[in-house]
C-alpha cells in the first residue's frame, strides 16, 4: 500500500491559530513554517537569539535609512506560495523588490 505524503498549504496554518501562551500575549509555543509543502514545526526562538537579530536589524535599518536603499524587518511572515509559508529571522529587501513581495 502506497501512501500520498500530506501537502500543506498557506490555508492549513489557520489549524494552529489557538496555539498561543496566554490569550492576552498571544505569543505562539511553536514555530511553523511550509517549505515546499512540507510543514516545520520548531520552538520558539530564545531571548539572546532575538536580541542577535535585533542588532543586526539595527544596523541594517541605519544602513537602509542611509542609503535610501531599502527595508529591514524581524521575523516577517512571507508567503512566496501557497505551499511556501517562511519566517526567516530577519529580512532585507530592496524597496524594489519589497513592492513586489508585499502585493
Amino acid at each position: 500500500m502506497q501512501t500520498t505524503p500530506v501537502r500543506w498549504t498557506t490555508a492549513d496554518l489557520e489549524l494552529f491559530a489557538g496555539d498561543s501562551r496566554s490569550e492576552t500575549l498571544r505569543e505562539r509555543r511553536n514555530r511553523y513554517e511550509i517549505i515546499d509543502g512540507e510543514l516545520f514545526v520548531t520552538k520558539a526562538t530564545h531571548w539572546d537569539h532575538q536580541s542577535s537579530c535585533a542588532n543586526i536589524v539595527t544596523v541594517l535599518k541605519i544602513w537602509s535609512d542611509e542609503t535610501g536603499l531599502g527595508k529591514a524587518a524581524i521575523a516577517p511572515g512571507i508567503i512566496l506560495s501557497d505551499a511556501d509559508n517562511v519566517i526567516p529571522d530577519v529580512v532585507w529587501a530592496s524597496y524594489e523588490r519589497l513592492e513586489r513581495l508585499l502585493n
